[in-house]
């Protein structure tokens, strides 16, 4: 099973990766990935020293603070990973997907500096080294509020998994995981109900962008491949 799985994958690879538009779009979209990483997470440290506002959120003062770091983590990385090693099976969804995540980080990036916010009364933070590792660049960051990465990027697998019963799950594993980072308040209300939105849109504006350019992943025709 594990072989077939890494048989299919290496054929899908191998017959795009003759195409020099696919070369040029693959590294293309990790470059931009890889500024956009680095670009945003430095950008979101810098501006942890800004005063913002403290929202009276009526939903989280229903919920004593806990903390549910471990559950939350967890969650996430094993449906980030899990989703990766599927979605690899589709060498242009898992460019799409990457563009996706690309743009999702630029748009919060200008969020929270348009929308400057403290963080929730109560809040316990949360401890997750990977995403830590890449956000705490300047100072620990906990003003990166509206809104909410971790929605968000659990929406983007949900809109490009290509398996139908992964899919039923992270639908199902999403509003756990937003209940939990309320719970432990590390998120307003508005920041987990607005993430849904902005994941939707990313998707369906990189969806359109590669089918309606001619120079999209989409438009790399097997047939063409080989030149």
């Amino acid at each position: 099973m594990i072989r077939f799985f890494f048989d299919r994958m290496t054929t899908s690879w191998k017959v795009l990766w003759d195409s020099n538009r696919f070369r040029v779009q693959f590294f293309m979209t990790f470059l931009l990935f890889a500024l956009v990483i680095y670009f945003s997470s430095l950008y979101l440290s810098i501006l942890e020293i800004r005063r913002g506002t403290l929202l009276l959120d009526p939903f989280l003062n229903r919920l004593p603070p806990k903390e549910y770091s471990l559950p939350i983590f967890c969650i996430v990385h094993s449906s980030l990973l899990i989703s990766l090693i599927l979605i690899l099976l589709q060498p242009k969804l898992f460019l799409k997907a990457l563009q996706a995540v690309s743009l999702l980080l630029i748009l919060r990036t200008i969020t929270v500096y348009a929308v400057p916010l403290e963080p929730p009364s109560g809040m316990i933070y949360l401890r997750d080294p990977i995403t830590g590792f890449f956000l705490n660049n300047v100072n620990v960051v906990t003003k990166d509020l509206f809104f909410s990465g971790h929605v968000s990027v659990m929406c983007l697998l949900i809109y490009f998994s290509p398996n139908r019963f992964w899919k039923i799950y992270l639908t199902l594993a999403t509003p756990v995981l937003a209940l939990l980072i309320m719970w432990q308040h590390v998120h307003y209300s508005v920041d987990v109900i607005a993430a849904p939105f902005f994941a939707l849109f990313c998707g369906k504006l990189i969806d359109k962008l590669n089918e309606r350019w001619a120079f999209g992943v989409d438009n790399i025709e097997l047939s063409s491949v080989k030149n």
